[in-house]
């Protein structure tokens, strides 16, 4: 039996043959891979009202029975529930060499926006993001990263950027922050130390 959580990974449509009726009409293409379903229908629409055929999928394992011709651009979001935005943009690129992908995320990191670079991401946006700025960064987006210092690009600068902004989303709460993190208050409040530079 398959578990629940895996009874929910879906795809919009008909795999594969929409995408193809979309490249027939010559309509430009777009994939979201987004797990926020009310989310994913706002972007959908807007888009739709642009002149773009788009396909929807919330995780990565509907990207292989996915015919990508014709998809032109995708939108990923980087924190997907089972998988990381990270991987879809390697299996879409391996699939689709030509489709320009955006990353989307709740908060902004150099790091991670560097990794998506190097995985074939044309550009990083932060939600919310406006589509008007979207649209230009999947048409004309281009993320130089080349003079981004090593030290920005390290594991430890991504998760100092994460860990401050999940405590800034819990107004300062250590506990909190802690919490939502899933660590002891006593290691959060021990990696902030080695974050803060000495006096």
């Amino acid at each position: 039996m398959r578990d629940r959580e895996q009874d929910d990974i879906w795809s919009d449509g008909e795999l594969g043959g929409r995408a193809r009726e979309a490249a027939a009409r010559q309509s430009p293409g777009l994939l979201i891979v987004e797990d926020d379903h009310r989310f994913a229908d706002t972007l959908a629409e807007e888009f739709r009202d642009r002149g773009y055929y788009v396909e929807h999928v919330n995780a990565i394992e509907p990207l292989y029975d996915l015919d990508l011709a014709g998809i032109g651009y995708a939108v990923v979001d980087l924190r997907l529930r089972q998988d990381s935005g990270l991987d879809a943009i390697a299996v879409i690129r391996e699939r689709s060499p030509q489709t320009r992908v955006v990353i989307l995320t709740g908060y902004a990191s150099i790091a991670t926006a560097v990794q998506a670079v190097k995985q074939g991401a044309v550009d990083y946006l932060t939600k919310p993001v406006d589509i008007d700025e979207l649209e230009r960064a999947l048409l004309m987006g281009g993320l130089d990263t080349s003079n981004i210092p090593e030290e920005f690009q390290s594991l430890d600068r991504h998760q100092r950027e994460y860990i401050e902004y999940v405590l800034a989303r819990c107004g300062g709460n250590i506990s909190e922050a802690a919490r939502r993190l899933g660590i002891h208050r006593q290691s959060l409040q021990r990696k902030l130390r080695k974050f803060t530079p000495p006096t």
